[in-house]
Formats: structure tokens, sequence, C-alpha cells
């Protein structure tokens, strides 16, 4: 398995994701680049105009049409996929840290971003925006805000959409996860999903399960009817990054009961020790058994960021060291049986 290495960006990379058929890849960096590849063969089609802030990530609709970004120069920007051209830019209160569009395919007019409080002059809050498809199709259009939500303590890292669009799930430097209704913003639930800070949410393509990740070193698997914890995957190293593998959802042979997860050595003390003792490598785990079945390696620095692909063929990590990976499985990954 030979990776695809992309040099886009020049410095450490915030966010990778594909699109729903998977022959697209977006990535987010602190150099404020917002760029689009070639899955296939890592060709870069363009680069978005996000401005100057970091930018901590990206979500592309179903359709492949509108992409959105959360930006830290305190907005929020929805572009045209294929043009490039700026549709919407919405200005918020604070550095955003993640956006995300509703799951409901042929309705996907909503979308949470969640920003931060940054000095006197910013505020935190989670909000959910709306906006009818004629709106994110041109200029004359602007979204307007459904609600805001700002009573939790702890700074907010991730906001998802839960199951069917009911609820809103966040993720806190605490270790909390808390759920909000989706219409409304009111609470719903909180616990401590985690004894430290939350990294990553991942959830299976229904999103009855949920995967969290932590710096301590776990991840745990969800239910998020009951927000029961169904397993807990323990590994050596800070995580920084989860994921689902979509073959969870497939039938018979075809199925892969695989996590992803990856992070390694704090950025700060990369520069003392090796590739290989910094444990930078990506970890697939046994979804059911909590075993890890195997790794790859290729970052030099932190993972920051990684993504299988909508097939489950294979998957692109972003990291520290500023390089977008993409790795197309073997034929042994189909083949091969684990036996417990």
């Amino acid at each position: 398995m030979r990776p695809l290495f992309l040099m886009g960006h020049a410095r450490p990379l915030t966010w990778v994701t594909f699109n729903r058929d998977g022959d697209l890849l977006f990535t987010c960096g602190k150099d404020a680049r917002l760029a689009v590849w070639y899955s296939e063969n890592g060709e870069r089609i363009g680069t978005y105009d996000c401005g100057k802030g970091v930018v901590w990530n990206c979500d592309c609709t179903l359709d492949s049409k509108r992409l959105i970004c959360a930006s830290a120069d305190q907005k929020v920007m929805v572009f045209d996929v294929c043009s490039g051209a700026i549709l919407h830019e919405i200005p918020e209160g604070g550095p955003c840290k993640f956006v995300e569009w509703n799951r409901k395919p042929d309705e996907q007019n909503k979308f949470v971003v969640v920003h931060d409080a940054f000095g006197s002059q910013s505020t935190k809050a989670i909000k959910v925006w709306q906006a009818s498809k004629g709106e994110l199709d041109g200029p004359n259009g602007k979204p307007r805000r459904l609600w805001s939500q700002d009573d939790y303590a702890s700074r907010c890292v991730q906001v998802r959409w839960g199951p069917y669009d009911q609820t809103i799930i966040s993720c806190h430097e605490n270790g909390d996860i808390m759920v909000w209704n989706a219409e409304t913003g009111e609470y719903i639930n909180e616990f401590r999903a985690h004894k430290q800070f939350i990294t990553c949410l991942s959830f299976s393509e229904d999103r009855l399960l949920m995967l969290s990740s932590c710096s301590d070193g776990s991840a745990k698997l969800w239910d998020t009817v009951d927000f029961k914890c169904l397993k807990t995957y323990q590994t050596d190293r800070p995580l920084n990054a989860c994921d689902i593998s979509p073959r969870f959802n497939k039938s018979g042979e075809e199925r892969k009961c695989h996590v992803m997860l990856g992070g390694g050595q704090a950025a700060e003390d990369v520069t003392t020790t090796a590739s290989g003792e910094g444990k930078f490598e990506a970890l697939i785990y046994h979804m059911v058994y909590q075993e890890e079945l195997g790794s790859c390696k290729g970052h030099f620095g932190p993972l920051n960021t990684l993504c299988w692909m909508p097939d489950g063929n294979g998957y692109a990590s972003g990291g520290e060291d500023g390089y977008v990976r993409i790795y197309h499985f073997d034929e042994t990954y189909f083949t091969d049986k684990f036996e417990p």
C-alpha cells in the first residue's frame, strides 16, 4: 500500500474530509487554506479564498454542490464547490471552530456552528442557521439564525448533528458531551464521557453509533439513543482523531467492523524524538473485540485529522507536518480475516 503524498499546505492540517461520492478530498490548514483534490490520483483542483484566519474545518453537502467552512476570522463561509465562488459570508461573535450541514439528503438547508470567546470583544456560542435552497444558491438571500446556546461551562471542541437531525451533540475540553434539541436549542442531556480533553467525534452513517477520542489515549463507542458506552479502545498515545469505517454498514464478507484512531506525541515535543518513538501511526482497531489490527506509518509529526473514504476502501490523514496522505488499501485488506 503506497500512499499518495500531497503537499498543499504550509502549516499543520486541521481537517480532511471527502464528499459523499468519494472523488473529492477537502483539506483545511492553519495556513488559512482550504484546498480540494482528486482523491484517485492526488491532483489538486484548486483552493477556496477563506481570508487570513485558520480554517478549522469544512463540510460538503451530500450533492457536492455547496461547501461550508469555519474560520478563525470570526466568520462562516459558504462556497460553490465547482466554481469556488463565495455564496455567503456570515460574521460570528468569535473564532469559529466547527461547522456541519444537517444530514437530511433532500433538504440540507441547516448548519450548526460553534465559536469561541477570544478576548473581551467575542463570545462563545453554539448556533443553528437555516436557509432555503434559493437562498443558498444565490447572493440575494441570507441564512437566518434559528437559535443560539451559550449555557455550557467548558470550551466546545466540536458540534455535530445527531440521529435524524433531531439533536445537536457537542463535546467539550473538560471531557463532557452535551445533547441539545436541534429545533429549539434546549438542553437535553449531559454526561462525563472522558476524564480529559475530548478531541474528536465520529459517527456511523445512520448516526446511531458515535465514536469519541480523548487526549488521554482512549476512544469510546457510544449508543446515541441512550448514550451508553458500548466499547472502549485504549492506546499508548494521545489521540487527536477517530473515525468509524463505512464498511460497518455492509453485509456479508464486505463488512468491516473497524475504527481508525490517530494522534501521537504532543507537537511541542516532536523535535526531541524520532518518528517511530512519537507514535504518529494511524491505528486500526476491531470495533467489537477492541483489539489493534494494524497500523499505517507515514507522518513525521502528530496526526491531527483522518477520514475514511465513503466506500471504506482507504482513508486520508493530515498531520502537524503539513502533509496530507491518501491511502488506497491493498487487496489483502479485503481478503484477510480477523480471528479473535
